[in-house]
């Protein structure tokens, strides 16, 4: 026996609903994938082994941290318009659409911020220090 008789709401089956979702989560996790790829990468390029290693070119790494950047700040912007999108539309500013997409605007935002952060340093900062 189930004890919600009446089920999941229904807003959660229509398809904007999954979009809001997107929009609230999109960002982090952008964030979280570009800091776990970039310390990776650079783990296993500059330390394959038991010593650290001198490379004597680091464009190819710099263009997978390159790489990663653009695509968490692309997962951003992304997830910033769907919830601006859905704040702007009719009605959306009550309920639990409403709370999804202003807190989707907000944490996009943000993480937009945390991932500029970190393309300054993937800029500044020498990949291998060994």
């Amino acid at each position: 026996m189930s004890l919600d008789s009446t089920g999941p709401a229904p807003e959660t089956r229509e398809p904007r609903f999954l979009w809001l979702l997107f929009s609230a989560g999109a960002a982090p996790l952008a964030w979280l994938g570009q800091v776990m790829l970039a310390y990776g990468v650079t783990s296993y390029a500059c330390y394959p082994g038991d010593h650290p290693v001198s490379l004597t070119s680091t464009s190819l790494l710099r263009a997978a941290l390159f790489a990663c950047d653009g695509i968490a700040l692309l997962a951003c912007v992304a997830s910033a318009l769907v919830s601006w999108r859905a704040w702007r539309g009719p009605g959306a500013r009550q309920g639990r659409n409403g709370f999804l997409a202003l807190w989707g605007l907000m944490s996009s935002l943000w993480f937009f911020a945390a991932v500029l952060f970190n393309v300054i340093a993937s800029i500044a900062v020498p990949p291998c220090l060994g």
